[in-house]
């Protein structure tokens, strides 16, 4: 898969990533053996989780067929976009009660295979974790499970750059995960793009004499 140019970072498994910061939860576990089984996992998934997943999900899709159906400038198009922003702040404010800054890591970078954190130490190869990661772009949360595949330090840091793969995420969570970092992406490009704009009109000559 080609590389994003906005983020410049490596992908994960099959799947690219890109560079953004968010809150990651992490609590470590003894073993392999204590991540669950599809149907244990499923099973212990906090409800907020759920809940969130599904809004983010079946909104966007709504919102889309009726953006085909009605113009763009429409009246309902923009009631149910500013009706979607509330519900999406609403949720993010739920969801901040679930991140605990105890097990509170820097998350730098994600896609669909897996996620990037930055952490003074390197953390023990091949550890499994429980793990919350939090989006609040999207107003989204994913419970999943990660195993450490490596970990190495920055250039002119003493900080270490941890890469973590999905051992355990629903599937629709990782489409999910896969839809937030293409917005992150487009994100990026429009800030870049303005940017450039930017920069491009403070260097040009005034046309005062």
């Amino acid at each position: 898969m080609t590389q994003s140019q906005t983020s410049m970072t490596s992908p994960i498994g099959d799947f690219f990533t890109v560079g953004d910061r968010f809150p990651v939860n992490l609590i470590a576990l003894e073993s392999a053996d204590s991540i669950p089984n599809e149907d244990a996992f499923i099973a212990e998934i906090p409800e907020l989780f759920t809940i969130a997943s599904s809004m983010a999900e079946s909104d966007q899709q709504q919102l889309q067929s009726i953006k085909v159906e009605q113009s763009s400038g429409s009246a309902l198009v923009a009631f149910l976009e500013q009706q979607h922003k509330r519900m999406n702040i609403l949720l993010g404010y739920m969801l901040r009660n679930e991140d605990d800054p105890e097990h509170r890591f820097e998350g730098v970078e994600y896609g669909g295979g897996g996620i990037r954190i930055l952490n003074d130490s390197p953390l023990t190869e091949r550890q499994v974790f429980q793990a919350k990661l939090f989006f609040k772009e999207e107003a989204l949360a994913i419970y999943c499970y990660l195993t450490l595949d490596n970990c190495q330090q920055e250039k002119d840091s003493e900080r270490y750059r941890c890469t973590l793969s999905f051992s355990q995420i629903r599937e629709e969570d990782q489409e999910l995960l896969i839809r937030a970092s293409l917005h992150a992406q487009s994100r990026q490009l429009k800030e870049r793009s303005k940017q450039r704009r930017e920069q491009k009109e403070s260097d040009t000559p005034s046309s005062k004499s």
